[in-house]
């Protein structure tokens, strides 16, 4: 049922709708951490060893998909949700 939904072309702006909105939580978010580490701790993105990369990379997938997720709610009533009957 959710698979057929998915292929509609109401669907498709939906998973388009949920593209755009990760990638605009991952710009955001990226930002405000990358930018965070270097003012908190002078420390430029030359000097950052893997392992800070990795952490900081998972941080800001994690976190813009936490906001995917909760944006997805609303998202998915207004592409998926039936006929309005008004």
């Amino acid at each position: 049922m959710v698979r057929e939904k998915l292929n509609t072309p109401q669907g498709r702006k939906f998973l388009l709708a949920l593209f755009v909105v990760f990638l605009i939580a991952a710009a955001g978010v990226g930002r405000a951490t990358i930018v965070g580490v270097i003012e908190q701790y002078n420390i430029p993105l030359s000097q950052w060893t893997t392992s800070m990369y990795v952490l900081q990379s998972a941080m800001i997938f994690v976190y813009s998909l936490v906001f995917t997720v909760l944006l997805a709610i609303p998202l998915g009533i207004f592409f998926l949700g039936g006929p309005d009957k008004r």
